[in-house]
């Protein structure tokens, strides 16, 4: 009973060596791509950020994403990599404090712009994405990316983005997003192919003949709160008052009220 006793104990400690040894293995690459995985950013990633860390991030001897992926010898580069390149090597627009690519977003993660700039189409002036609104997707999304980190240091100060100003008017003149959205008006016919820019900036002149311009068409049935439909119900031969009704505008000043899209008298814009 005894020498079976020994035995045992022989045979478990035989085991207990072996797995130790096992264990003091070098971990292989394989593992760190596999414990990756899990990361639930990945699915913005086409490499596992954290764990293999591919591009040697925090070296400063690697001067851009695309320099590191070739130091690193790969034959691609990443597309979220390539898209942070992209807009610090654009020509156009301003600089901003973090490199976001709208072409990436719009074109390749296909994210309607309301997403981001969502209450635009209920407010006069334009609104520019919160610190929230980034941090909805980038509390998981884009980890190990340097702007996404970067990103996630001004929400733990609770410090909002100094963004610098892409499209903006002269302070004297009245633009109402809410307004032209609701006649149908697309993004693109004002802020031009934002899918395709690295780097946002401003593609009309917005000077007062380019909006006169489009103010000077004839309407549409899909015209809505503009003179081509007040005109519908609304007779200037016999004004009530020196107003147009529920709005600004007087109600003579413009000779072609009614005939254009949209009211091209100074008032409109100036008022």
């Amino acid at each position: 009973m005894k020498i079976n006793s020994r035995m045992a104990a022989l045979v478990a400690g035989l085991v207990s060596i072996a797995m130790l040894a096992v264990l003091r293995q070098p971990f292989s690459g394989d593992v760190g791509v596999a414990t990756a995985s899990l990361d639930p950013s990945s699915f913005l990633h086409d490499y596992a950020v954290e764990a293999v860390n591919p591009y040697g991030m925090g070296d400063a001897t690697i001067k851009s994403p695309v320099q590191a992926s070739g130091a690193q010898g790969q034959d691609t580069v990443p597309a979220q990599w390539q898209a942070i390149e992209d807009h610090n090597n654009a020509s156009r627009g301003p600089v901003q404090p973090i490199p976001f690519n709208h072409r990436f977003h719009v074109s390749d993660l296909q994210i309607d712009c309301m997403y981001c700039h969502t209450g635009t189409e209920r407010s006069v002036s334009g609104v520019v994405p919160s610190l929230e609104v980034c941090m909805g997707c980038h509390r998981l999304a884009g980890t190990g990316l340097p702007p996404v980190e970067e990103l996630r240091e001004y929400d733990a100060r609770s410090e909002p983005i100094p963004w610098k100003w892409v499209n903006k008017l002269p302070e004297f003149v009245q633009f109402s997003h809410q307004a032209h959205l609701r006649n149908g008006l697309d993004c693109a016919e004002c802020h031009g192919p934002v899918e395709d820019m690295d780097r946002v900036y401003q593609w009309a002149s917005f000077e007062m003949g380019w909006c006169l311009e489009c103010h000077r068409q004839s309407p549409v049935d899909t015209d809505v709160a503009t003179d081509h439909i007040l005109a519908q119900t609304v007779s200037i031969s016999e004004p009530e008052s020196d107003r147009q009704p529920g709005s600004f505008y007087p109600r003579a000043i413009n000779t072609d009220y009614g005939a254009t899209r949209a009211p091209t008298d100074c008032a409109a814009c100036h008022y």
